[in-house]
């Protein structure tokens, strides 16, 4: 009976052991399939795939932002003065019918940075892509500065997300409404009704409502067959609405607030993610360390893009980095950069 009984426990602990094995092999499996997911998402990207101090080079380069221009762009409302051109290299004359002039001389030059894709020998795939989103850039970027200059979300930022969200302007949605976010309008009480009940087909367009500058709206399949996205007159209206939706009033620490990102990590700044990481750690779920490696010194973009993923923008768990190695790779931070450097030269006029 002892025997019988020895026997029984060497088998249950045998067991036992086997199982917890078998649990941990499956976990280690799972966690090895997600890492090498999200490193795919980021691999399929034409980005270098680091963060570095690259743009304390662009600050050099112009002498600095000074205290003074940093909180006048912050401190400035908005405005109606237009960039009314914008090439490399030649300064800019913005004026609007307030009188306001500003010049803003751009150091952004699309193709130095090709360049330097070449000589970092991407596959034909991505240079292709290196390509479309230069051309992107380069039709959009007084657009970004624009709405920048009156928002203070980052020109950098928006077209980073730009790029993702509307594949540089080529996707469907974007092609056939200017919509370069997948802004999608809201449903009326009517639309709702349907809804609830499933009554798709019965659905009208009249039935959602686009917020201004979108115009009207339009039938996509995306998450539901009946989803209506905003159509715009113009990229840089769509621009404009993205701007109402990151800095809406809200509470700090909530989902879907990002007011507080644009002066929490001002341009031109090294900036520490602690504080606002275990601000949002309840909702995201994210300690500092883990948004870039174990840094959580970074450059303010990067920190912008940590902000907009701890505030609940994306689900995609590399999200931040796509933005932050789209920002480095095409130098995008050079135009914040250049809207502050205008701000603080000389013979400005606001």
């Amino acid at each position: 009976m002892s025997m019988l009984s020895d026997l029984s426990n060497r088998v249950f602990q045998f067991v036992n052991s086997f199982f917890k094995a078998f649990v941990f092999l499956v976990a280690v499996l799972a966690g090895l399939y997600i890492y090498q997911n999200y490193e795919n998402e980021l691999n399929k990207l034409p980005v270098i795939q680091e963060l570095t101090d690259t743009y304390k080079s662009g600050l050099a380069a112009i002498g600095g932002l000074s205290r003074e221009a940093v909180n006048r762009f912050y401190s400035v409302k908005d405005t109606d003065d237009r960039i009314i051109d914008y090439e490399e290299n030649v300064p800019v004359i913005s004026e609007g019918p307030s009188g306001g002039r500003l010049v803003v001389n751009c150091t952004w030059n699309k193709d130095r940075i090709w360049a330097q894709l070449n000589q970092r020998r991407l596959s034909r795939a991505k240079l292709r892509q290196a390509q479309k989103y230069l051309a992107y850039i380069d039709a959009h970027k007084a657009d970004a500065l624009q709405d920048m200059r009156s928002s203070k979300v980052l020109a950098s930022i928006k077209l980073a997300q730009a790029l993702l969200e509307s594949d540089a302007g080529e996707s469907r949605l974007a092609r056939a409404t200017n919509n370069q976010f997948g802004i999608k309008a809201l449903p009326g009480s009517a639309a709702r009704l349907k809804i609830r009940n499933k009554q798709y087909q019965a659905l009208r367009d009249e039935e959602f409502t686009p917020v201004p500058p979108a115009v009207s709206v339009y039938n996509a399949y995306d998450d539901n067959p009946y989803d209506r996205f905003e159509v715009y007159n113009s990229v840089a209206d769509s621009y404009a609405r993205h701007s109402q939706l990151l800095t809406r009033g809200c509470a700090t620490g909530n989902k879907g607030c990002y007011e507080w990102i644009w002066r929490t990590f001002p341009v031109g700044k090294q900036c520490d993610l602690t504080e606002a990481a275990l601000d949002y750690l309840p909702a995201s779920k994210i300690r500092p360390e883990n948004f870039f490696d174990g840094r959580t010194s970074v450059p303010y973009y990067a920190a912008c893009a940590a902000g907009l993923k701890m505030a609940g923008y994306a689900t995609g768990k590399v999200y931040h980095k796509k933005l932050a190695y789209i920002i480095e790779t095409y130098e995008l931070w050079r135009l914040d950069i250049d809207l502050l450097a205008a701000m603080q030269a000389p013979g400005r006029v606001e």
